[in-house]
């Protein structure tokens, strides 16, 4: 069994998300206190674990780790770091190359997902720090990700709040239950900006495809903000 998976994102109303290219709110109202309506949806969904794709974990955490030890080579390793926090913050490092400087994030301690290629040097900075870290054969496969995550730290419920990679990744696997699709009343316009679900495939690949919404409901917010939410159902092609 895998963790619920709750797909929670702000966009523009052309789906769009760069918040730093959308219009300003038409009633003047700061938009710092729109994306505070987006985080009081967030919590209010109870997950008990949220997440960022790397892209996104960079924000918090711009500086690179330069490793200088071997690869560990073998997957199945696990550590587990500070656990003060109701709330995990979890994210995959294909790299394994982010520098943590704080065990925590938004005040929520750190899981980390990585692959066989980090090295020793870099297990024992997360270590030293108290992150949290798993280590799986292939970190694209997010269903073992989810899995262990469960498995070996009790997440029962993911919010996944982007960016558009790792929830076009979360997509194409089939690994996504709910979408919580918070409306900005403000539009980016171009054609090149990150979208929701950006999935990095082949042109000719479908990976929504099987998959099919549910309405669950509609609510008008503050500001002009509207909340959708979405329930996932796998039907036969």
């Amino acid at each position: 069994m895998i963790p619920k998976v709750i797909c929670h994102i702000m966009s523009s109303v052309d789906g769009r998300l760069l918040p730093g290219r959308w219009t300003a709110p038409f009633d003047g109202t700061a938009s710092s206190e729109l994306f505070k309506e987006y985080a009081a949806i967030g919590k209010s969904l109870g997950a008990d674990a949220w997440m960022f794709g790397k892209a996104t974990a960079r924000d918090a955490f711009p500086y690179k780790f330069m490793p200088k030890g071997e690869p560990v080579g073998e997957s199945g390793k696990v550590f587990v770091g500070n656990r003060t926090s109701s709330r995990l913050f979890i994210t995959i490092d294909p790299d394994a190359d982010i520098f943590f400087t704080s065990d925590r994030l938004r005040g929520d301690n750190i899981l980390v997902i990585l692959g066989t290629n980090a090295t020793t040097d870099y297990l024992s900075a997360l270590e030293e720090k108290g992150i949290s870290y798993i280590v799986v054969d292939d970190v694209c496969d997010l269903r073992n990700a989810l899995t262990l995550s469960k498995q070996y730290f009790n997440v029962r419920t993911i919010s996944l709040q982007g960016g558009g990679i790792i929830d076009g990744a979360m997509l194409a696997q089939g690994l996504i239950d709910e979408l919580s699709l918070v409306v900005y009343p403000g539009i980016d316009g171009l054609a090149s900006s990150p979208s929701i679900f950006e999935y990095l495939g082949h042109p000719g690949e479908r990976p929504a495809a099987g998959q099919a919404l549910e309405l669950l409901s509609v609510e008008q917010m503050p500001h002009g903000i509207v909340w959708l939410r979405y329930k996932f159902h796998n039907i036969s092609e």
